[in-house]
């Protein structure tokens, strides 16, 4: 009966400190730090020759801060675009605690943002900073708050429902938020809707900076059909592309600009199955973009529209 007892309580300890202090620990040993991510537009109906767009770079510095009036554990997060330095485009605090009321328990994060946040500039690193803030100073939208589970080595997580309202400018959408942290891995992805009809308006995704040296480079070979019949094309041209977010534009021989890009695992959009992406752009305003996707070690990639079929394969195979 002892044994049983004991056998019993091990069970409960290993239900109760799921999404605990220890996973709570190895969250912010894993997170913290600064971490080099690219972001990229994928969809927004306001803009849509944006879409796959060229990468922007993004800074992001993730520091624990003593902050105990808000919580026993937080952690400081700020954004700044490479190419605007000084000039944060989020700065947020993040509390994190043990969510009992989900099964499994979860680590909920919620977010306090800066009602003046000219006055918090490089917080995490300016103690008196920290001692000056109050709770006035900062709010929050308990809407956004995001849950995270762990998975292995890793923690994945999402807003819940459509409780996240869009900035101000325009209520009439909600925020759908995903992240993926874990030993090298920093993956996030951003999707707005309409709160009318619920449709995708918005999207963008943001991972880990590819690194150069690992990128497979493609030679991709373009044909394309005056007459817009698929039996009917003649061989254009070819361009090579790096498969770790490279790109290449062309134009058509009757004016009409394109922009090819090839992905493969530096762009996770599911994160347990890494892909090669190719997507084929319509540069004109309102122009069309064609994605397609194969397994990220495939040895061809190809896509097709109205106009034009292009076929990509690495110019070496890979190292094995």
């Amino acid at each position: 009966m002892r044994a049983l007892l004991a056998c019993a309580l091990c069970g409960y300890a290993d239900v109760a400190f799921a999404g605990g202090p220890t996973d709570i620990t190895d969250l912010m040993r894993l997170w913290s730090g600064v971490h080099d991510s690219a972001v990229q537009v994928i969809l927004d109906d306001h803009s849509p020759q944006a879409a796959a767009a060229d990468v922007s770079r993004l800074r992001t510095v993730i520091e624990p801060v003593d902050l105990p009036w808000l919580g026993p554990t937080v952690l400081y997060l700020e954004e700044t675009l490479h190419d605007v330095p000084g000039a944060p485009r989020r700065q947020v605090l993040l509390r994190l605690s043990s969510d009992s009321q989900l099964r499994p328990q979860r680590i909920r994060l919620r977010q306090y943002t800066f009602r003046n946040p000219q006055q918090w500039r490089a917080f995490f690193g300016d103690r008196q900073a920290q001692l000056a803030l109050r709770r006035t100073d900062v709010e929050t939208m308990p809407g956004c708050d995001l849950l995270l589970t762990r998975e292995g080595d890793q923690f994945l997580g999402t807003t819940l429902g459509r409780g996240c309202v869009s900035p101000p400018q325009d209520p009439q959408r909600y925020v759908d938020y995903r992240l993926q942290v874990g030993e090298g891995v920093y993956w996030f992805r951003t999707r707005q809707f309409r709160f009318a009809d619920d449709a995708l308006v918005q999207e963008s995704a943001g991972y880990d900076w590819p690194s150069l040296h690992q990128a497979r480079l493609f030679s991709c070979r373009i044909r394309w059909s005056a007459p817009g019949l698929p039996g009917d094309l003649s061989p254009l041209l070819n361009v090579d592309v790096a498969d770790h977010g490279g790109h290449a534009d062309f134009s058509l021989p009757d004016g009409h600009a394109y922009r090819l890009i090839l992905h493969s695992d530096d762009w996770p959009f599911d994160a347990s199955n890494q892909a090669l992406v190719l997507i084929v752009q319509d540069l004109a305003p309102g122009g069309a973009t064609t994605r397609s996707w194969t397994e990220s070690d495939a040895l061809e990639v190809s896509a097709a529209t109205t106009v034009m079929a292009v076929r990509c394969g690495p110019l070496a195979p890979s190292a094995m």
